[in-house]
């Protein structure tokens, strides 16, 4: 999910109990855990950093805990300076540390509903968790953001007008994902990845040897089935020695299924979904190559 709608959903779920002062804060804390968009040059660098990347560290809770505590400690540093009106830190107390917390928080949950998922026990585990409910990213809930900005912006409407359609499109949308998500939980093996579509997903279902993925429209079934294979020239032992690597540790966070090929010396590890169309998102390290020898 984008920035902005992080944004705007802390400060309608903020104002609508009438915590007016804390809104600031919780926006602050809805954004801080995308500030790691400039993080990706730190892993493409150094493989073994490659939490450190967007939907890496910094979307789990430790990270956010320390972005926190950065972000509310940069906070009361201007406002000493006189750069920001100290009287606003003043009026919030220690609520403000509370609710810088509460909207990175609140980010995290709305971004583990989403697919590919989040790494919540980075740097405990790398292992990435969704409910699946959402798309990664979300571009419905992008462009009603998009869209309240520009209303208010020309101005078509007053904030307060444009922010009740905004908040009633965000629970409608989010209503009927979470109607389809336990439709397909109910009709559908496997693993299921929404898609843009709400009444659309990528089902995958897989044995010993092989990935079988399927699109499943509701009313119309299945369509597109196609098969890959595990393994071709190696096996599961050569493929657990070669994910010791870095390189291919930080392949494995990327990516949705593994297949791996030896050709000669070179281990071939690939994610068909994203290498052959089938999902866009993540968009880096869609193959890797291990030499063996």
């Amino acid at each position: 999910m984008d920035a902005l709608s992080h944004a705007l959903i802390a400060s309608i779920l903020f104002s609508a109990p009438g915590l007016t002062p804390l809104i600031p804060f919780a926006v602050l804390g809805a954004v801080i855990p995308d500030a790691d968009i400039v993080f990706p040059k730190i892993s493409e660098t150094n493989p073994s950093l490659y939490l450190f990347t967007h939907g890496g560290i910094a979307h789990s809770i430790a990270g956010v805990f320390a972005l926190t505590l950065l972000a509310y400690g940069m906070v009361v540093l201007l406002a000493a300076a006189g750069i920001i009106p100290a009287s606003s830190i003043a009026a919030a107390g220690v609520y403000g540390f509370g609710a810088v917390l509460a909207g990175a928080l609140l980010h995290l949950a709305l971004d583990v509903s989403a697919c590919p998922g989040i790494p919540v026990f980075a740097p405990f585990s790398d292992r990435k968790y969704t409910l699946g409910i959402l798309p990664g990213p979300s571009l419905l809930l992008a462009v009603a953001a998009l869209g309240l900005v520009m209303v208010v912006t020309l101005p078509l409407l007053p904030f307060s007008s444009a922010i009740v359609i905004y908040g009633s499109v965000v629970i409608l949308y989010i209503a009927v994902r979470a109607a389809m998500f336990l439709v397909a939980a109910v009709k559908l093996p496997g693993r299921k990845v929404p898609s843009i579509n709400p009444f659309r997903w990528l089902v995958i279902q897989e044995d010993e040897t092989s990935y079988k993925v399927r699109t499943y429209t509701l009313f119309f079934g299945y369509s597109g089935e196609a098969e890959f294979e595990k393994f071709r020239n190696t096996d599961a032992g050569e493929l657990a020695v070669a994910a010791q690597l870095p390189k291919v540790r930080r392949f494995f966070f990327y990516s949705y299924i593994v297949t791996a090929e030896r050709t000669g010396s070179v281990l071939i590890l690939t994610d068909p979904l994203r290498e052959k169309g089938y999902l866009y998102y993540p968009v880096q390290y869609k193959r890797v190559e291990v030499n063996l020898d």
